[in-house]
């Protein structure tokens, strides 16, 4: 199955270096038939995916003939917006081949002039009129006859010219069935089912020098222009976001991938990015080994490290005990270290001072040395 990706404005070749100096780059006629003359004879079908606002008619009408002259089953899948000439090219299709994203948006509407050129006269303006009727019965013939509705219905859209959703586009023919999401888990496809699906913004296009210049080199012929990459958006167990380019199946070593580092998928599996390419995908089992090894590894050092600490102390004190044995033992050991014990000292009690002596009349002396001579008389043994 070849797949074409129409994701840009649809404009001639002619128009290209003005979109590549605005940093963005557009699909031509001349694009899409070099992509059908690449594919294989043995392929027999091609998946054309829809993100574009349209463009150029007759750019838009010749892609939308090279499809259906390609011999080629044609499918095609709206997967965000497809606006005026990028309807035509999703007729390309039969119905049954062509489906829609839950909250893509279309937009049909009537031919117009995108500036009138000055000095318009009224003949000029009635060629001008003329001309859009002309285009509009064109493409009112076109809608009615590959969507199967009524001429009035559609054209009462066009008029609207305002954006309508997938369930609308389902109701006017423009698709049969509105793709269901991956964790679905109905068994067919429901047609204008409601699914319960985030939008995400559109993410700023920026572009480095180096593809300012490659864009133009393709402008100019000289460069080969390689097929745009299709990038996964992988979510990781810690809520980043992975960006691997791959369309589809299991990421592999040395898809290329951003941004650099190494991050845990959702399922267990560690991813290692280096240098824009994936270098090593880890299973969840071989995460737990490597861990317990470590671990292991960690216990045997610090068993290790007790030993040595263990091993030291004791080399330092067979040193000691070599040195004080071979200096004389414990005597000299008891002669080096002094064997001086302090005696136990005696508490003595402080005593108060005494009082200081008060004078003593003449009176008192005499009493006392009386009493003292009557101690001693009466204190003699008889």
């Amino acid at each position: 199955m070849a797949k074409l990706y129409i994701n840009k404005d649809i404009a001639a070749d002619a128009e290209r270096m003005k979109y590549l100096l605005t940093g963005d780059d557009c699909v031509s006629f001349n694009d899409i038939q070099t992509f059908i003359d690449s594919i294989s004879e043995e392929d027999n079908i091609i998946n054309v995916e829809i993100h574009s606002c349209g463009g150029n008619c007759l750019e838009g009408y010749a892609i939308y003939d090279a499809l259906r002259a390609s011999g080629k089953e044609i499918s095609c899948t709206v997967v965000g917006t497809c606006a005026s000439m990028a309807t035509v090219i999703l007729l390309a299709a039969p119905l049954e081949r062509r489906k829609s994203y839950q909250h893509a948006k279309f937009l049909i509407h009537s031919p117009f002039y995108p500036q009138m050129p000055k000095g318009m006269t009224i003949e000029k303006l009635q060629k001008a009129v003329d001309s859009l009727k002309a285009e509009q019965e064109k493409i009112l013939n076109l809608y009615a006859d590959r969507t199967g509705q009524s001429r009035e219905i559609l054209e009462a859209q066009m008029s609207k010219d305002e954006w309508f959703d997938a369930e609308k586009a389902i109701e006017l023919g423009f698709v049969s069935s509105i793709v269901p999401a991956a964790s679905a888990s109905a068994s067919k496809p429901e047609l204008n089912s409601n699914l319960n699906i985030e939008s995400m913004a559109k993410e700023e296009k920026k572009v480095t020098v180096a593809q300012a210049f490659h864009m133009l080199g393709v402008a100019l012929g000289v460069v080969k222009e390689t097929p745009e990459a299709v990038g996964m958006v992988i979510t990781t167990s810690t809520g980043d976001e992975l960006t691997v380019e791959r369309e589809e199946g299991e990421i592999q070593v040395g898809d290329p991938a951003s941004p650099d580092g190494e991050f845990v998928l959702e399922d267990g599996r560690t991813v290692i990015v280096v240098d824009g390419v994936i270098t090593e995908i880890k299973d969840p089992s071989s995460n737990e080994e490597d861990t317990q090894a470590l671990k292991d590894r960690i216990a045997e050092l610090e068993a290790e490290n007790a030993s040595l600490k263990s091993s030291a102390k004791s080399e330092t004190d067979a040193r000691i005990i070599a040195a004080v044995e071979k200096a004389g033992g414990e005597a000299w050991l008891k002669r080096a270290t002094g064997s001086y014990v302090p005696a136990g000292r005696s508490y003595t009690p402080q005593t108060k001072k005494d009082e200081e002596t008060k004078p003593v009349s003449l009176v008192e002396r005499k009493l006392e040395e009386a009493r003292d001579k009557n101690k001693k008389r009466y204190s003699k043994k008889v």
